[in-house]
């Protein structure tokens, strides 16, 4: 299966010097960005490694995950935030499992070997929401074979047959939830593995708590509308 390397961006510059130094390109089909008008040096390094960027022209993390499909050349693409919170050292895996056949593959947090950044917080609010969120898609839409236990973690590779087959339309952060959801919905062969959540190398996270958990209860309550809708 060949597979792309999409780099998700908005001003991570800092990250990128840092990271992009230790990934292996040469396993990859084809290499590209998607960067939300950075006003740091962000565009200038994937140009120095002679990695195109395309400026994004839908704001928001779902409207960058919707050009990237547009932008895929190959078989899979592989999304990945170079901010120092997911693990370069996984990529290789994605591939892997993908070759596997299976059409969904994320970077779990939440089973056994994994390290979530809440896992040394008394209040640990973000897993328990993420938590949440998963048994509410695993009881509503799952089964007993097709289940996944980290929704928003955006760290993920999917075939684009399978994106195509979903239908995805958010343009904001519930993206990854919804694609989850439709995923669990058309039965589509999904893999996790246990990640090592690192901490965020500079800057803070453009996703507040409290407004993104709003929104994907907003965008939940519309998938329990649609049903399986989008399939036909």
């Amino acid at each position: 299966m060949e597979v792309s390397l999409v780099f998700i961006t908005k001003n991570e510059e800092v990250g990128l010097l840092e990271l992009l130094p230790q990934i292996d390109l040469s396993i990859f089909n084809q290499i590209y960005a998607i960067d939300a008008h950075s006003r740091d040096g962000t565009s200038a390094i994937f140009e120095h490694h002679g990695i195109p960027v395309i400026k994004q022209s839908i704001p928001g993390l779902g409207g960058a995950t919707l050009e990237a499909r547009d932008h895929c050349k190959t078989d899979a693409m592989i999304f990945f935030h170079p901010d120092g919170n997911e693990n370069h050292k996984d990529l290789p895996k994605f591939i892997e499992y993908l070759n596997l056949g299976y059409e969904l593959v994320i970077a779990s947090r939440m089973i056994a070997g994994s390290y979530n950044e809440d896992d040394n917080k008394l209040l640990k609010l973000r897993k328990w929401a993420n938590l949440g969120f998963a048994l509410i898609a695993n009881t509503a839409f799952g089964s007993r074979k097709c289940r996944v236990t980290d929704v928003v973690q955006g760290f993920r590779a999917i075939s684009c047959d399978a994106f195509d087959r979903l239908r995805l339309d958010q343009t904001n952060c519930t993206i990854d939830y919804q694609m989850v959801i439709r995923a669990l919905k058309a039965r589509l062969r999904i893999a996790e593995f246990p990640t090592i959540e690192g901490h965020r190398i500079a800057g803070a996270t453009n996703f507040a708590s409290i407004p993104t958990g709003i929104a994907e209860v907003k965008m939940l309550l519309r998938e329990f509308r649609i049903g399986k809708s989008f399939l036909r």
